[in-house]
């Protein structure tokens, strides 16, 4: 194998690697971001728009399945 083609595989290894570490970063943030949300409508603290953006197409306030997010178990 040339020095190219193993320079290459490892450019591709890592950059698959630096996908899946954002997706999981990714995920975190959106479940962060989801308790966070539901916290502060708790306290009647979160605004208007948020509400609108995180209530379903049922009119339930989900931040959850509007994100697309798993819920904890």
């Amino acid at each position: 194998m040339s020095e190219l083609e193993d320079l290459l595989r490892q450019k591709a290894e890592i950059e698959a690697r630096i996908l899946e570490v954002r997706a999981g970063e990714v995920d975190r943030l959106k479940f962060d971001l989801a308790a966070i949300a539901y916290q502060l409508r708790e306290l009647n603290a979160l605004p208007k728009t948020l509400v609108a953006a995180f209530t379903d197409k049922a009119g339930t306030f989900n931040v959850y399945r509007t994100m697309g997010v798993k819920r904890p178990q």
